[in-house]
């Protein structure tokens, strides 16, 4: 019997954070979108499982991932949600805190274990916290590193500004020991699927 189909988890695709505001800096990944596009394509023409998670940030006044900006907290249109896709709003950088995300799993899980893929924003925050906190929980996953981007970070001893790149590649580096991570080409493959 083979294995229930994975799980396509889309973290913070969102409008004002796939376009950050330019104080952000440019983001990683120039064809984030596209390969999103193309996952999200893949997986509806399989009828397999998409899940979407929001942020609602409550902290900075000032960010646009939030529900009191109604377009800038809106679906980028790479990822856009079906009606029957479930979607979660967080306020926390891992998407299993204060929402049903553990609980919807579990239930998808009923016909036996599946793998969780991980896309979205941003990898260094909110992909980074959810994908650790999936792995301590259980759960099997797989990051698309090319389905994921980053804005640039400060280097915590120095001050010094790291590149939009150069943070992504750190970022999938951190999650090697949580995550399989593939690009958009071989993400099929690595699951056993042609």
């Amino acid at each position: 019997m083979s294995p229930p189909p994975p799980v396509l988890l889309v973290i913070d695709l969102q409008q004002g954070i796939v376009e950050g505001p330019a104080d952000w800096g440019p983001r990683s990944t120039l064809k984030l979108t596209e390969n999103v596009a193309h996952l999200l394509h893949t997986w509806r023409s399989r009828s397999w499982p998409v899940l979407h998670v929001y942020h609602d940030d409550l902290d900075e006044p000032d960010n646009p991932a939030q529900v009191k900006f109604p377009e800038t907290f809106a679906p980028h249109i790479s990822a856009a949600p079906l009606s029957s896709e479930p979607q979660f709003i967080k306020h926390r950088g891992s998407a299993f805190v204060g929402t049903k995300l553990l609980e919807e799993l579990e239930r998808l899980e009923k016909d036996g274990k599946r793998k969780i893929v991980v896309i979205g924003m941003d990898g260094s925050q909110c992909v980074n916290n959810t994908v650790r906190h999936a792995a301590d929980l259980g759960f099997q996953l797989l990051v698309v590193a090319d389905a994921c981007s980053c804005y640039g970070m400060e280097d915590w001893r120095t001050g010094k500004q790291l590149g939009a790149e150069e943070t992504w590649e750190a970022a999938m580096g951190v999650l090697t020991g949580s995550a399989k991570i593939v690009e958009t080409d071989k993400a099929l493959t690595t699951l056993g699927y042609d």
